[in-house]
């Protein structure tokens, strides 16, 4: 945003408002709200229009953004203006009618069908949206990282038309990641625990061949696959649930990695297993075939901390176990406070922020991502189309 003119500019901002709601459609966590304030308080002398989605169809919380505009007003002390249009001629009309130092809030961009087709944004800037919207503006600034992993049409589409930036949240996103990704810092750990197993794979593969990481810490079902890979019998209840999960496909790549990096990737040395609500801790080399893994046990928990502690970076996605049970959360609680104590500490995914968030531990971390799938992809070292559309209008603006 430092690179360009913002006084007095008609600016479109996408921002990722979609927060969790209750039955009665009251806002139950405004997080991702309060992540957007300092991005909108350097717009405060341009006209701002903000672009923003609830949830998808199908979901009970998929609804309008009324609320959210009320959230916005609160804690932004500005008003935030709410308009049940995206692009018609009533939000055509409001937008027109502002003044420098408003903020509009349009309808939630997923009520427009387009919206949420994965398009290139060259397609996406032929939309009704991006035709009866972009003439209005002289910047679009895309804020929302934690959508950025998805090309749809709010996301991608204006890039192609107008001149486009990124937000300041944005920026501290890749910033925070890129410093987790650079392998610059010594001893660098990962701790990848939860059940997205695939995605975490590829995140470890692409850490470890740019050298990012010193170890990574497998806990979750991200572990119960690598000591399937390592040769170790889970019992057929862990089996049956990698298989029911679609993951057995990951295993030959597990056993890859293993090979690959034999110092390098970490797995439990024992588990604690769900015994009829009852925690009960077995070596990895004694799970019965019949009880679930629920957390990682006392003596990972011990070694796994050591590590965190004393790197100089770490990096957490996902938790250790099925940490919304009292009897499952220790692992995830104690590795999230020992990565806390780290040199520089970054936590990405919904699970993993949820957990912070329970423990109080926010303002102990350097940096906590908003965006669950994006952060992991971004770590795996997939382009993000969000990103590499603001590439590519960067390189097109610098032309002109």
């Amino acid at each position: 945003m430092d690179d360009v003119k913002l006084d007095n500019k008609w600016v479109l901002v996408r921002v990722d408002f979609n927060s969790p709601m209750d039955p009665s459609g009251n806002i139950l966590d405004d997080k991702r709200i309060k992540s957007h304030l300092d991005t909108l308080r350097a717009l405060e002398d341009c006209r701002v229009v903000l672009m923003a989605h609830q949830s998808r169809a199908g979901k009970k919380d998929y609804t309008t953004m009324e609320a959210h505009a009320r959230s916005a007003t609160r804690l932004l002390r500005r008003d935030v203006t709410y308009v049940d249009d995206i692009f018609g001629s009533h939000a055509q009309k409001a937008i027109k009618s502002l003044i420098p130092g408003e903020v509009l809030l349009l309808e939630n961009t997923r009520f427009y069908a387009e919206e949420n087709m994965n398009r290139t944004p060259a397609d996406h800037a032929k939309s009704h949206m991006v035709k009866k919207l972009a003439p209005l503006f002289d910047l679009f600034i895309n804020d929302a990282f934690a959508v950025s992993h998805r090309s749809h049409c709010s996301v991608v589409g204006f890039t192609e038309v107008l001149p486009s930036i990124a937000g300041l949240l944005m920026d501290r996103e890749i910033t925070a990641l890129d410093r987790g990704l650079k392998g610059d810092e010594h001893p660098a750990v990962y701790s990848l625990g939860g059940t997205k197993v695939d995605d975490s794979i590829k995140v470890i593969e692409h850490v470890l061949q740019r050298g990012g990481a010193d170890k990574i810490l497998t806990s979750g079902v991200v572990a119960t696959v690598f000591m399937m890979a390592a040769g170790i019998d889970v019992g057929e209840a862990n089996r049956k649930f990698v298989e029911d999960q679609e993951y057995l496909e990951q295993i030959p790549l597990a056993t890859r990695l293993l090979a690959d990096y034999p110092d390098k990737i970490s797995i439990p040395l024992d588990v604690a297993l769900n015994k009829d609500g009852k925690r009960v801790e077995v070596s990895v080399t004694a799970i019965p075939k019949d009880l679930p893994i629920a957390d990682i046990g006392l003596e990972t928990i011990v070694d796994y901390s050591k590590e965190l502690k004393d790197a100089r970076i770490t990096v957490m996605n996902g938790p250790a176990g099925v940490f919304e049970q009292d009897k499952f959360r220790l692992g995830t609680s104690e590795l999230l406070k020992a990565a806390a104590e780290s040199g520089y500490s970054i936590a990405g995914g919904g699970h993993s922020v949820a957990a912070i968030d329970q423990l109080g531990l926010e303002s102990k971390f350097s940096h906590v991502s908003m965006g669950g799938g994006a952060s992991i992809t971004y770590l795996s070292g997939e382009p993000l189309p969000g990103i590499e559309a603001l590439k590519s209008s960067a390189r097109r603006m610098r032309k002109a």
